[in-house]
């Protein structure tokens, strides 16, 4: 969307210390820099709608691991909890809640702290993405959407009827989006309950932050737990970080640790997941954390943890009479 609208990109990231071609691989914007982009993109396009128009372009996959767990969820309700749950990973200088108010659900927004174009930007924008991604996962014919705005109409109010539909309320003493409460119990037919199980813990790890983040340990293992089953090579994991391998290794070195030590560590925190959280095979789990074949995943687990797969999902079972999975 941004390219589409030609914007200098040294002025797009002008302060935030990203240059343009950091956007050739995965990037984590801190609240900072996104705060610093978001500003520079407002300024340059001179378009108050900016947000509205970003959002309405954020589809489901472009959500990465929050997309996968919006479509495996069990019903549009469960979908948009996940959505305001997991909203610090998207927009994290904002606070976003959810209330049940006469038989209404609302999506409340508040960012005072932010200044009035920044956080009109933001506002538009997540309300925008959740209607963007309720196109498939909200049918606007069987759930009444209805939405205010805390500030002045627009002199055109096409792109807020499209999106929203044509009540859309200006100069309300607060900015939200609410849904009836009934239609939010309609049924996801992408539902996966294990699926959606892993892929909230997957949201967690990224949501996950400590007093160490400014660490490069920490954030080498930030990176692995992006990737997904595909875990990359200390040489990829420089790349990203911006930094050359021997760099990285001599970094982690200082902290104590090595590289593969990290890797490690990641592949038996989600190992212990998946057993203990799931119903997943050991073939299955193997797979997930790269392996080979099962007996590799076996011998790797017993060095790690001093136990077996099976011992630990037994173990599990018997302390627990069900699976506890995220609410």
């Amino acid at each position: 969307m941004l390219n589409a609208r030609k914007l200098d990109a040294n002025l797009l990231f002008n302060n935030s210390a990203i240059k343009a071609v950091d956007l050739e691989q995965e990037i984590n914007l801190t609240a900072q820099q996104l705060d610093t982009i978001s500003t520079n993109a407002i300024e340059l396009s001179k378009d108050r709608q900016l947000g509205l128009l970003v959002g309405a372009s954020m589809d489901i996959p472009s959500q990465g691991i929050l997309g996968y767990a919006i479509i495996t969820s069990a019903t549009i309700g469960d979908a948009l909890k996940l959505m305001v749950r997991y909203n610090k990973a998207l927009l994290p200088n904002l606070d976003v809640r959810l209330l049940s108010r006469e038989s209404r659900v609302e999506v409340l927004i508040k960012a005072p702290h932010l200044p009035d174009d920044l956080q009109r930007f933001y506002i538009e924008l997540l309300y925008a993405a959740i209607m963007r991604s309720g196109n498939t996962l909200i049918p606007k014919s069987r759930t009444a959407v209805q939405v205010e705005f805390a500030y002045d109409a627009p002199y055109d109010k096409t792109h807020y009827q499209k999106l929203f539909g044509a009540k859309v309320k200006f100069n309300s003493n607060r900015s939200v989006l609410s849904f009836d409460e009934a239609g939010l119990d309609l049924a996801i037919v992408t539902a996966n309950p294990v699926a959606r199980d892993i892929f909230r813990r997957e949201c967690d790890r990224l949501l996950s932050r400590d007093a160490h983040r400014g660490m490069i340990s920490e954030r080498v293992q930030e990176v692995l737990l992006q990737s997904g089953t595909e875990f990359p090579s200390s040489m990829r994991v420089a790349k990203q970080l911006h930094m050359s391998e021997s760099t990285l290794q001599r970094r982690l070195a200082k902290e104590g640790y090595k590289f593969q030590q990290l890797l490690d560590q990641v592949r038996s925190k989600l190992a212990h997941e998946y057993l203990k959280g799931t119903q997943l095979s050991i073939n299955e789990i193997a797979v997930l954390l790269g392996f080979s074949d099962a007996a590799n995943f076996r011998r790797s687990f017993k060095r790690w943890s001093n136990q077996t797969p099976t011992g630990v999902r037994n173990e599990t079972l018997t302390n627990n009479s069900a699976v506890t999975l995220f609410d």
